[in-house]
């Protein structure tokens, strides 16, 4: 596995592109001897197939003629050592854009494709593969989606990026406000996330 040794910080391996990885933690042993915090996180997908970062917090961005809005610095996965960083644009639950890294994408996809052949697999398949495109992030940490992509979504000037664990949905910030619920119906949802 390739690793990366930077002086005065060591950095566990890291996986090959396309592998399940691990988290990844840098640990500045300089920090260590002056107290300060010595672990910086990145958002990763964990080798046991869960993830080991979550994306969350929401993020209203301007959205350009050419499709094009600044991915929220907190939910990037770009790193020192990273070439390129890629996601995956597809069709989303309840209505969104989707938005995954690549790698996460991919193993989703894979995963679907072990499951016993039929026509409904096969199906959806096609359409989660017909409504995807991959996606970079450019040097001013923009991606760009079709401009007739994101009107299908409702999403022309502004767009709302909201983090949901493992993967980001695309919003129009209208869409996603009239989607706000009673919030008395999530008592169950606290019950077992705050116990």
């Amino acid at each position: 596995m390739p690793t990366d040794r930077r002086q005065g910080n060591t950095e566990v391996p890291r996986p090959a592109i396309n592998q399940p990885s691990g988290t990844w933690l840098t640990i500045d042993t300089g920090a260590l001897t002056q107290g300060m915090n010595p672990v910086e996180s990145r958002p990763t997908a964990a080798g046991d197939g869960g993830f080991a970062f979550t994306f969350h917090g929401s993020y209203t961005r301007a959205v350009d003629a050419k499709g094009r809005f600044a991915l929220p610095f907190r939910l990037r996965r770009a790193g020192a050592e990273q070439v390129e960083e890629k996601y995956m644009v597809s069709r989303g639950a309840d209505g969104t854009l989707s938005l995954q890294p690549y790698d996460v994408w991919v193993e989703n996809f894979n995963r679907l494709r072990s499951e016993p052949p039929s026509q409904k697999l096969r199906d959806y398949l096609r359409r989660m593969s017909a409504n995807s495109t991959e996606v970079t992030v450019d040097a001013q940490g923009r991606v760009a989606i079709a401009p007739e992509k994101l009107a299908e979504y409702g999403i022309d000037r502004k767009i709302t990026v909201l983090g949901v664990g493992s993967y980001m949905e695309l919003w129009s910030p209208e869409a996603l406000a009239a989607r706000a619920g009673d919030e008395a119906d999530d008592a169950a949802f606290d019950d077992a996330f705050f116990r």
